[in-house]
């Protein structure tokens, strides 16, 4: 039986999977392994509503210090 978090993973990955935000992650050049923690750390704090802030500061904190890294290293 699939878990919550495995559900919602899949029909994160359904979504990147059309055409639409397929052209616009190949126009920018995105990771699809970045965004996928990236969504992984938004749904390490869902289950308490008292951390939805925190879900998303760590949702930030994850994607500027990817770029930052990637800007770094070119």
């Amino acid at each position: 039986m699939k878990s919550l978090n495995d559900s919602l993973r899949e029909e994160f990955d359904e979504i990147l999977d059309k055409e639409e935000y397929k052209k616009i992650i190949k126009d920018k050049n995105l990771d699809l392994n970045v965004l996928r923690k990236a969504f992984d750390t938004l749904l390490k704090y869902k289950s308490d509503a008292e951390a939805i802030d925190k879900s998303k500061t760590e949702f930030e904190n994850y994607l500027i210090n990817y770029f930052k890294v990637q800007k770094n290293d070119n």
